[in-house]
């Protein structure tokens, strides 16, 4: 029965607005509800005592033995007795709760719609037609109603201006529906009542020591305006001086979290720690509290009194100074766009080219690696070494099966690297940040990290693609959702088995949490060239920015590839030369001309050279001349060279590039590959017949595209001519 429900608690974990509704106080309890046709009617609500009321002793009686809390005891002798025991027992939350849980699937389903309708109401069309419960039959869910009510769980609303209209309503009478809701809630209580405000208000007007306790709508309404940003900021602002600049320092340096170990080795103006005032101001302020937060139990190294910003309020002033002005913009810029993806094809062509033998343990030989590191792309950035770089490459290809050891100990590439080279930037991209989120590599307990990458990457396709963000925005909403989400993951339960043996130790304390999680964006999600990173004059890194790769990998609404410009991007000049105008989005385009030229020089403008052995290289590893022509030619601002065209298809002759008609007529200039082609065992079940020294007629037992795949197979590289 979470639901929507829930979802609305949560909505502080994507930085999400609440849904649109004119903020303000909500109606008292016996107010006047507003009037409006956007109203739902007060009058169509019920409670159990109306039920209760209209029952006949033959229905009380049903009541009494479902409710019943003593199976044996025997029914009162007074209807009035009977009537006051049923309002006892649907008093308790925990028996309601209980009551509820033993009904069944079904029934639970349909009572869960309806726990998540405003007002806890819908009309028989909408429960009929919702998604959720299309398995069932007109029939079936009539019965399933015709069993709720007889629990009293479910009636009929006795709002005239539904009636009217012919329309039956459904409504979950009051008590039931505040119970099922508070029980809820108390699975989520603990951490998530301390860090959030909705679970502070929740744990405020759900208190039975109140003389009233206040309706869940009513705490709805509350939340949402005091979650507001303007009301969140102005409360701040409004705190006395010395508090104010504690509080603001504990957001913007600690997220929101500020243990008591680190306060004491500040330097500020309010003296000793003063837990007990601090708190008083800040929850009257409903801006946080002090409390002594405990989180050894999941697997987090705290325990220990804590001021605390709720997280609600640590958002909304962390969007008012995550976002620098032009004053605040980064002193130096680095980006890495699509080197790595290239470097994992110069990689492989290395592999293709060279003997790369192993050893017994599995890995490269350092001579060999020199040689290699040679080969990429020399820009890794401050943040990794081209080893570093050279590692994170090599363990990738051996988890997704991209090359294979050979039984002379060298490395080879594998089918599924060929399949590799024919995929878009946009399909490696997925695939190497799935490795990058599963990776036990960088520091951190893994268990808690893997969930922060994939809250971090949720979060970071909210934010605006090329804006710069403070690096610690991020990382501190990421930790705080995950923290207020403790509780509902039963990350305890995890921890209970490990804790028990007395042997495991948490290594990580809140504020570790959002340094390991920058650090792995700083190191893996700008490798891939998802994130930009931002310096200050000191060379810190201060600040990242969503790139439009980025946006568009994450499905961000801005990340939708830019019209292609009316005229190409690259000049061709006769000397081999390819000059590279960026325009701003041109990673799938630098991508292309990694594969088949060589990168000389970047700046204003990317210079590459085109040779036989990058073209070669190309093609061995996948890629097919007619793509590299078409690039050149579809890119370019002034027609290509011939000089160049006809280079690039005698280099593709010489490396041997055999050419498939649709009537099977394979030929091939280099006499050398067309002779060994017919020498060679695999491949002699295609020939049908000889037609010259170039040309070969084969049989055609299935598509030309599946020809060549299978040609392909046995090292030819085969390519479909049209």
């Amino acid at each position: 029965m979470s639901g929507k429900r829930e979802g609305e608690d949560r909505s502080m974990e994507t930085g999400d607005a609440l849904p649109a509704e004119r903020p303000g106080p909500a109606p008292e309890s016996g107010a006047a509800a507003p009037q409006g046709p956007a109203a739902r009617p007060s009058h169509g609500r019920i409670s159990v005592a109306e039920i209760f009321a209209a029952a006949s002793e033959v229905e009380l009686e049903e009541l009494y033995n479902y409710w019943n809390r003593n199976q044996g005891s025997q029914l009162p002798r007074e209807t009035a007795e009977v009537r006051r025991a049923l309002q006892a027992f649907v008093a308790d939350d925990a028996h309601v709760g209980a009551r509820v849980l033993s009904l069944g699937r079904r029934l639970n389903q349909v009572l869960g719609l309806l726990l998540e309708a405003p007002h806890f109401q819908l009309s028989f069309a909408e429960l009929s037609c919702h998604k959720q419960l299309a398995y069932l039959s007109h029939y079936d869910l009539e019965a399933a109603l015709a069993q709720l009510a007889r629990r009293a769980l479910v009636a009929e609303s006795k709002d005239r201006r539904v009636k009217s209209f012919g329309a039956r309503l459904l409504v979950v009478p009051e008590e039931i529906a505040d119970a099922l809701l508070r029980q809820q809630r108390a699975k989520r209580r603990g951490v998530f009542d301390v860090l959030t405000l909705r679970g502070h208000l929740d744990r405020l007007y759900d208190d039975p020591a109140r003389a009233r306790r206040s309706a869940p709508t009513r705490v709805r309404e509350m939340y949402k305006m005091y979650s507001a940003e303007a009301a969140a900021v102005a409360r701040i602002e409004r705190l006395e001086a010395p508090l104010r600049g504690l509080v603001e320092k504990a957001i913007l340096q600690f997220g929101g979290i500020l243990p008591r170990s680190l306060f004491e080795r500040m330097e500020t103006e309010l003296g000793a720690w003063n837990g007990a005032r601090w708190s008083q101001k800040l929850e009257e302020s409903l801006l946080g509290t002090v409390e002594r937060l405990e989180l050894s139990p999941y697997g987090i190294h705290h325990n220990e009194e804590a001021l605390l910003v709720f997280n609600e309020v640590a958002l909304a002033w962390l969007k008012r100074v995550a976002v620098p002005g032009d004053p605040d913009r980064p002193h130096r810029e680095s980006a890495l766009s699509v080197d790595l993806v290239s470097n994992i094809s110069r990689f492989m062509g290395f592999l293709l080219e060279h003997n790369v033998r192993f050893t017994v343990r599995g890995e490269i030989f350092k001579t060999t690696e020199k040689r290699i590191l040679q080969e990429l792309i020399p820009n890794p950035g401050r943040e990794l070494s081209r080893e570093a770089v050279l590692d994170f490459i090599y363990d990738f290809t051996r988890f997704a099966r991209l090359i294979e050891s050979t039984g002379e100990r060298t490395f080879a590439m594998s089918g599924e690297g060929r399949v590799w080279e024919q995929k878009n930037l946009e399909e490696k991209l997925t695939a190497l940040l799935e490795f990058a989120i599963e990776e036990k590599a960088v520091a951190g307990d893994f268990y808690h990290q893997v969930r922060l990458r994939r809250i971090f990457l949720r979060l970071l396709k909210r934010i605006e693609a090329g804006t710069w963000y403070d690096l610690m925005y991020l990382p501190f909403l990421a930790r705080n959702t995950y923290l207020s989400s403790l509780d509902q993951l039963a990350v305890d339960e995890y921890f209970a088995s490990r804790n028990q043996g007395g042997q495991y130790a948490p290594m990580e304390d809140p504020q570790r949490l959002a340094w390991n999680l920058a650090k792995w964006v700083r190191s893996r999600m700008y490798l891939l060239g998802l994130v930009d990173l931002g310096y200050d004059a000191s060379d810190r890194p201060v600040a990242l920015r969503l790139t439009k790769v980025g946006a568009r990998l994450l499905g961000a609404v801005d990340g939708a590839p830019q019209l292609s410009p009316s005229i190409g991007s690259l000049i061709v000049t006769p000397d081999f030369e390819v000059v590279l105008f960026p325009t701003g989005d041109d990673a799938e385009l630098v991508h292309e001309l990694d594969r088949f030229a060589v990168r000389e020089r970047q700046g204003e403008t990317l210079h590459f050279r085109l040779n036989e052995k990058s073209v070669q290289r190309a093609l061995s590893e996948g890629m097919y001349l007619s793509r590299i022509l078409a690039t050149l030619r579809g890119q370019s601002r002034t027609p290509v060279p011939q000089n160049v065209l006809y280079s690039v298809r005698d280099w593709g002759s010489r490396a041997g590039l055999m050419l498939l008609d649709e009537r099977g007529v394979l030929r091939c200039d280099d006499e050398a590959t067309i002779k060994r082609f017919q020498q060679d065992a695999g491949a002699k079940q295609y020939i049908r017949e000889v037609l010259d020294d170039k040309r070969l007629q084969l049989k055609m037992r299935y598509t030309t595209k599946r020809t060549q795949a299978l040609l392909r197979d046995l090292g030819y590289l085969v390519e479909a001519e049209g």
